[in-house]
């Protein structure tokens, strides 16, 4: 995660209540082909007609022993009923102890409709995450959300900008930057206990804000919450305020190393009020 501000620049020039419906999608159809993404450290495919894309972001594809593939599946109903990205992230990596704790990029699927709107200007962000894990092997990463937030619209480049994750899942000893420093404060979101991170990525200048879910009460395969109210809830820690703008959105997995498979369903959008 630690080279992670800096790849989603690429990715950024292209209150606890009811879950809001996503249904909107419902009617969205795409003619997107099913594809898999397994080139260019930077492969990536616009879902047309839908406010996603699907990016398979190597930005240390050069320390990667194998492969590392991210997949645009289609789309596909979920439990509840309501469209979703159906897409797969399957990694093939050699640990190799020089660059076991390097993560080697961000599989994930980025929001490309209403960003850089101002918190207050948000109605909601609703979010369901399905993943099914397959893994034959130990392996090393998470499953996140990651947002990028500044004072600016469209800043995601500068050291005023701000880094923000949500780890649902981690595995393999993977830890957040400014792990050494200790807990910032401790959070209830979702109805678990969350750590706060803090700390300043050496490639970008930028800090990172890092929520992690207790380890005894990580996530196994499924989130939903409208994650507005984890930008609520940073906001009440003093990070930043309400007039804020959301830059940059997305969810995936980061990985270090292992041979392992996800398949995938997110429903993930920007509602303005």
């Amino acid at each position: 995660m630690f080279a992670l501000a800096s790849a989603l620049l690429a990715l950024a020039a292209t209150s606890a209540t009811a879950l809001p419906t996503i249904s909107t999608l419902t009617t969205r159809a795409s003619t997107t082909p099913a594809q898999n993404l397994c080139g260019t450290p930077d492969d990536s495919v616009v879902i047309a007609d839908n406010p996603w894309i699907v990016y398979n972001m190597m930005y240390n594809a050069a320390d990667i022993v194998g492969s590392a593939c991210t997949g645009f599946t289609g789309l596909v109903t979920g439990a509840d009923g309501e469209q979703k990205c159906g897409w797969n992230s399957t990694w093939d990596i050699a640990e190799v102890a020089s660059t076991s704790n390097v993560p080697k990029g961000y599989s994930f699927v980025g929001l490309t409709q209403n960003l850089e709107n101002s918190i207050a200007a948000i109605a909601s962000i609703p979010a369901t995450y399905d993943w099914v894990r397959s893994n034959d092997s130990a392996y090393k990463g998470n499953v996140c959300f990651d947002f990028m937030t500044s004072d600016t619209k469209g800043d995601s480049t500068s050291s005023a900008a701000q880094e923000l994750m949500l780890w649902l899942r981690y595995e393999g000893g993977q830890l957040p930057i400014g792990y050494a420093a200790g807990v910032v404060a401790t959070i209830t979101l979702y109805g678990k206990q969350w750590s706060l991170y803090q700390g300043v990525n050496t490639d970008t200048g930028i800090t990172v804000s890092s929520l992690v879910v207790d380890q005894a009460d990580q996530y196994y395969g499924y989130f939903a919450g409208d994650i507005k109210d984890w930008l609520l809830a940073l906001v009440s820690q003093g990070l930043f305020t309400t007039s804020t703008f959301v830059n940059v959105g997305n969810a995936g997995m980061e990985p270090f190393y292992g041979t392992v498979s996800f398949e995938n369903k997110l429903g993930l959008q920007i509602n303005l009020a």
